[in-house]
């Protein structure tokens, strides 16, 4: 079928040259046979081409490999198998259907297979929204070796949907780092245990320095030996992720939206407070109660959590934090700690909200999160060569100011504040909670 073959830039070139010859034979009456004998010979040429390339084709076959989860903000990569059966080597080149989300539209490869061997060839991609991802068909160009006037197009029903989770990629990188003794290479802190521990372990033989407080009487008179009582830090201590889905979250920074890396960033804390023997639930809002998934340890809890934060919608609306602290109220009976993902970029919009977070932080330990736009961040460090330079740096350096000052403002009224670039957000968050449990300041 005549739709399947496209002409190549070679068969434009020859074409071009053809035309220079046939406008030359007006001078020279000689050549104009030659030159008629010379297209007839490309044209035969050209349909040997064709059929050739049609035969060979149905041995030249491709496949697309694609990972069934593919991770939020993640650098990935698609593997092409393409296999030639055929005795000679032949260029081709790749066109995928790519999910829309994407927005690809030139080839994805082209290279060369030798005769009678495998290749595999990468593509890179980075999936920056949370969702069903549709793979089409591939589009496979063949042509030969040398510069050839047609090649010949074969489609493979390679169609395949995959769904885009928060990134699972990063949780477990943070999970073997933070637990790594290289910790502290990746900005995980070390804080300085304050006080005792006080969630009873077991008992064991006195050692020199133990604590003479901590030393167990009975057991000491039944065994004749000092017996000294081992704690640990507390367990199942009830932690809950709160993301905001309103419109202060739909800020993008590298090229994902504020909601997207504090849905990553819920995830791989998650992880982290699990490996740490605690409970994690989450709740989500906007104009209304998102999701709300009670606090556990159980082995499917991350699953869970994972499979709320995928389903995630948002309309980007005013937040209503009134009906998050009735619902934290009416579903959260016991003291807990709560990281609250959330944004404020005016003085205004925090002190219409303070009351509520105020109310939260009474019975429980809140830790609110703010972003710096890194964008104003930079423009603060730009050199001024214009009046509308001067004015730009300035707008930003006030613009920072009111979100540092809206940070103090919320500490001197008893809420621990993270003020993080979105970039550190997942480092910062992690210390925070680490820090917490170090200092026992649930």
């Amino acid at each position: 079928m005549l739709k399947n073959y496209y002409l190549t830039k070679h068969f434009y070139y020859l074409a071009s040259l053809f035309a220079l010859l046939f406008v030359g034979a007006y001078a020279f009456e000689g050549i104009f046979n030659i030159i008629v004998l010379l297209l007839i010979l490309s044209v035969l040429i050209l349909i040997a081409d064709g059929i050739h390339l049609k035969l060979v084709s149905s041995k030249i076959k491709v496949k697309r490999d694609v990972q069934e989860k593919l991770s939020l903000g993640d650098i990935q990569y698609i593997n092409y198998h393409i296999s030639n059966q055929n005795k000679q080597p032949y260029q081709f080149e790749i066109f995928d259907n790519l999910p829309i989300q994407f927005q690809f539209r030139s080839s994805v490869l082209e290279s060369k297979i030798d005769g009678e061997s495998t290749l595999i060839k990468k593509h890179a991609i980075v999936p920056t929204t949370r969702g069903l991802y549709k793979f089409g068909k591939t589009v496979l160009f063949v042509r030969r070796n040398f510069p050839s006037l047609v090649m010949y197009k074969t489609t493979f029903e390679n169609s395949k949907d995959v769904k885009v989770y928060p990134s699972i990629i990063q949780m477990e990188k943070y999970e073997l780092q933070v637990f790594s003794k290289s910790a502290a290479l990746i900005g995980v802190r070390r804080t300085r245990k304050i006080g005792e521990s006080d969630e009873f372990e077991h008992i064991r033989p006195y050692l020199y320095g133990d604590n003479i407080k901590s030393i167990n009487w009975k057991a000491t008179s039944r065994t004749s030996q000092l017996k000294v009582n081992q704690y640990q830090n507390t367990r199942s201590q009830n932690v809950y992720c709160i993301v905001d889905k309103g419109r202060s979250m739909k800020m993008p920074f590298f090229e994902m939206t504020l909601l997207d890396h504090s849905i990553n960033s819920a995830l791989i804390l998650s992880n982290i407070i699990l490996r740490k023997y605690d409970n994690v639930g989450l709740v989500t809002f906007s104009d209304r109660i998102g999701s709300l998934l009670a606090s556990k340890s159980l082995s499917g809890q991350l699953e869970k959590i994972s499979e709320h934060l995928y389903n995630q919608k948002t309309g980007f609306k005013e937040s209503n934090f009134e009906l998050l602290y009735y619902t934290i109220r009416q579903q959260i009976s016991q003291r807990s700690i709560l990281i609250f993902y959330t944004n404020f970029e005016h003085k205004v919009d925090m002190e219409r909200n303070l009351p509520y977070l105020r109310l939260l932080a009474r019975k429980h330990l809140l830790v609110v999160i703010l972003f710096i736009n890194t964008e104003l961040f930079k423009a603060t460090k730009m050199k001024c060569k214009t009046k509308s330079d001067i004015y730009l740096k300035t707008t930003a350096q006030t613009a920072l100011k009111e979100k540092e000052n809206i940070a103090y403002k919320l500490r001197i009224n008893g809420i621990q504040t993270i003020l993080t670039k979105p970039e550190d957000l997942n480092i910062d968050v992690i210390n925070k909670y680490l820090e917490i449990k170090s200092k026992l300041m649930i």
